[in-house]
């Protein structure tokens, strides 16, 4: 009888509709379909491409090249970005490819973030964190590149700085929005807000 229950209960869980998040699921569909996204995109400029996936900081006046922004590394981004990478090198996109750069991101939730600022070493020690609801989660991996001088120097904003951000997706309900807080030392806070439904 318990054996009959249990495969009844399982019965239910898979019939059951799975939360509407574009980013929780990839099967062969979807890897199929983020190649020809890159293949049949791969003469836009990089920040074109990326559009679908970005988000600027909450409080910016302007958008413009000087804009604090972040971009979510959904994997379906990651598998178009790679396919537009091999389609413009006119390597062949293989499947092979996609599954293993799905198996190197599994369970990440990745944000690229660009920040601005007047001094060389405005980002020491940033951080970033994730609020949803009352959590607040902190990532397992950050790569903080050094500040650049801006095209414009010097003229603010004078630096810039790229960094990449790794959360545990088994962390974050992936189908509600979050807040990807950071600080930097001169103790300035950007938030960028993402309605994670709503990416692919």
């Amino acid at each position: 009888m318990k054996l009959v229950a249990a495969i009844f209960s399982l019965f239910f869980l898979l019939s059951m509709p799975l939360a509407a998040s574009a980013i929780a699921l990839v099967n062969r569909d979807v890897i199929l379909e983020a190649q020809e996204y890159g293949i049949k995109r791969k003469q836009l400029p990089l920040t074109e491409f990326l559009h679908p996936w970005i988000v600027y900081e909450e409080q910016a006046a302007i958008l413009n090249e000087t804009t604090e922004r972040a971009y979510l590394y959904t994997p379906f981004l990651l598998l178009a970005n790679d396919a537009r990478d091999k389609a413009r090198n006119k390597k062949t996109v293989q499947l092979a490819d996609s599954e293993k750069i799905l198996a190197d991101y599994a369970g990440c939730l990745v944000f690229s973030i660009t920040v601005n600022g007047s001094t060389e070493n405005f980002s020491n020690g940033i951080q970033a964190t994730i609020k949803q609801d009352k959590k607040t989660l902190k990532p397992y991996h950050a790569v903080i590149n050094s500040p650049v001088k801006t095209p414009w120097f010097p003229v603010e904003p004078k630096f810039t700085a790229h960094t990449y951000f790794y959360f545990n997706n088994r962390e974050v309900q992936l189908n509600k929005p979050v807040t990807v807080v950071l600080t930097t030392k001169d103790k300035k806070e950007r938030r960028f807000y993402f309605d994670l439904s709503n990416f692919k």
